[in-house]
């Protein structure tokens, strides 16, 4: 074994011990933690219990995921989510292995942890998602189509580049970015451009059609709900011009990537060059393809009308490996240390659900602490990583002690409202149960706010025996959760548990008799200015279900209208 082979196989022990043991902590916290699914884990959950092709708004293989993973253990929350940490360990080694292929050993160390301790892969690491499915795919693809380039793939790394790339679009529709950067990578990178277009690049398109084409059957036979969905999430329908979203978006990413590390790749990306090796030059190029559009194209649908957090996160796998090989080669410059370290103090003040006085106490640190790794690696870039990684293991840490200890530590830290959504369900289902227990099973239980249902339909469900229902304020369905409507053969004894005060007068109008008979509620905590957070259900029994047209006349007879709303809060000084 020559030197070079002892150096990584020290790279890789090191890399695999880290690994594994930020998975035995991540799944302590899953299976520790008392918080519960929020709405799109129990709609995922609830996809898996049939196996399909393709299902309302996303691709199939996270319900296939959570059915794999709920089938062998069972159909509790911690079975839904445990999937989700080692999906992101995945991810990690594969980056670990395409940064040691590209630029040694080092590189991919720094690259795998580096990826393995993004604050977005902390949080993802706990809760179950299309980017969790999707990241191990991703980099999978990535890493296999760098050996494409290199001419050591052979045939069974073609086909499996082609397999990989179908199931990204199975997991997520995200995966068209990686088709984007392969076209850019077979422009201006002849190595790549020579191994695709061959017998075996054939091959591997031919490995792809084959794992999405039942996928396409399945949304031309559902009249492309998946696409539709999708499509509509864009939402370009209202103004096309919002350029104050362009500053939300980069403070975002400075959450998914970490401060340090967002900063480091915009700093890498601008000086992006052909160094004195071309070969290093073509190396940061061919991994910019897989950076570069995905941010441009979601900081444009941001502009335009808006884009959520981890729409760029497709991004970072090959960013985590940009980002260390520029650490790792740039000279030491002490303007990029200042100037990171008072941007990172920035960032912190745009997060949200925080008071200002803490955000700005952990940016003030935050910087303290970088100008304090300054000196200690004398203004060398690499010292930038370890900070970043620093922050991040810190910032990682108190999410799993918040995960675990929510109750103790929510209040505190002002975290009730960004924590609400995965609170109270299991609470509220005990009280419905109670309530028709006592007062008879209805024919049909119906709610007007889709996560109610969502939460309902994972922690209610056996346990009334009557059909689930959302009712539905357009003429046909728009969501999962309204799919089955409610009819004549279950509107004789209708309970209605609604959330919307501003719903009940429609509701109400939709029925011959309507009847108020009780309210359950949890308490969720506080919000930042002392008001109770309480998710309550007004109870009614209703029958003669005649639906009026949705029509404009109905939208504006009902606009302005609330029934049984609840006191306003009075503001706290």
């Amino acid at each position: 074994m020559t030197h070079a082979d002892v150096h990584q196989t020290d790279y890789a022990r090191r890399t695999a011990l880290i690994l594994i043991g930020l998975l035995a902590l991540r799944m302590l916290s899953v299976l520790l933690t008392p918080l519960e699914l929020y709405a799109d884990e129990a709609q995922y959950w609830r996809w898996g219990q049939t196996l399909d092709w393709g299902y309302y708004s996303k691709p199939p293989l996270i319900a296939w995921t959570i059915h794999t993973s709920t089938a062998i253990f069972d159909d509790s929350a911690w079975a839904v989510r445990l999937p989700a940490a080692f999906l992101h360990t995945i991810a990690a080694w594969c980056i670990f292995l395409l940064g040691c292929r590209m630029a040694g050993p080092r590189t991919g160390f720094m690259a795998g942890i580096g990826y393995a301790l993004m604050p977005a892969v902390w949080l993802s690491s706990f809760v179950l998602s299309t980017d969790g499915v999707l990241m191990p795919i991703w980099a999978c693809a990535l890493y296999l189509l760098w050996r494409v380039r290199e001419g050591e793939a052979g045939w069974a790394g073609f086909v499996g580049l082609g397999l990989a790339v179908g199931a990204g679009f199975l997991a997520k529709y995200a995966m068209i970015y990686f088709a984007i950067g392969i076209a850019l990578t077979s422009i201006f990178d002849a190595p790549t451009r020579r191994g695709l277009f061959s017998l075996k690049g054939l091959a591997a398109l031919a490995a792809t059609l084959a794992v999405i084409t039942p996928h396409l059957v399945w949304n031309a036979a559902n009249d492309f709900a998946t696409v539709g969905h999708t499509v509509d999430n864009a939402n370009l329908g209202g103004d096309l011009l919002n350029p104050e979203n362009a500053l939300k978006f980069l403070a975002d990413q400075m959450g998914v990537f970490g401060p340090v590390s967002f900063l480091g790749l915009i700093a890498a990306l601008f000086f992006l060059r052909a160094s004195r090796r071309p070969e290093t030059g073509r190396q940061e190029l061919w991994l910019s393809a897989f950076i570069v559009p995905v941010l441009t194209i979601i900081l444009f649908q941001s502009v335009l009308s808006r884009a959520h957090a981890n729409w760029a996160a497709t991004a970072y796998p090959a960013a985590s490996i940009l980002i260390a090989i520029f650490f790792i080669r740039a000279r030491a410059n002490r303007w990029l240390w200042w100037t990171i370290a008072a941007l990172s103090a920035v960032g912190f003040l745009l997060a949200p659900d925080f008071t200002l006085t803490a955000r700005l106490a952990v940016g003030l640190a935050v910087a303290a602490g970088i100008v304090g790794f300054a000196f200690f690696f004398r203004f060398r870039p690499e010292g930038l990583f370890w900070a970043g990684l620093t922050l991040h293991g810190v910032l990682g840490l108190v999410m799993m002690v918040a995960l675990i200890l929510p109750n103790m530590i929510s209040g505190p830290l002002d975290l009730d409202n960004a924590l609400k959504r995965t609170r109270g369900w299991d609470a509220l289902s005990d009280q419905l149960v109670a309530f028709t227990d006592t007062n008879g099973t209805p024919s049909a239980l119906v709610t007007d706010e889709r996560e109610v249902w969502h939460g309902l339909d994972f922690y209610l469900r056996d346990r009334v025996d009557a059909p689930l229902i959302l009712w539905r304020y357009n003429e046909g369905a728009h969501s999962f959760a309204e799919q089955q409507p409610l009819t004549a053969a279950i509107d004789g004894d209708v309970l209605i548990a609604s959330y919307r005060p501003n719903r009940r007068p429609a509701i109400a109008a939709d029925f011959e008799t309507f009847e108020r008979v009780g309210a359950v509620s949890v308490d969720l905590g506080e919000r930042s200015n002392g008001c109770p957070i309480q998710r309550e259900l007004v109870l009614y029994r209703a029958a003669g279900f005649d639906p009026l047209p949705r029509s404009g006349d109905w939208v504006e007879r009902f606009e302005d209208q609330t029934m049984d709303a609840p006191p306003p809060c009075p503001a706290q000084n």
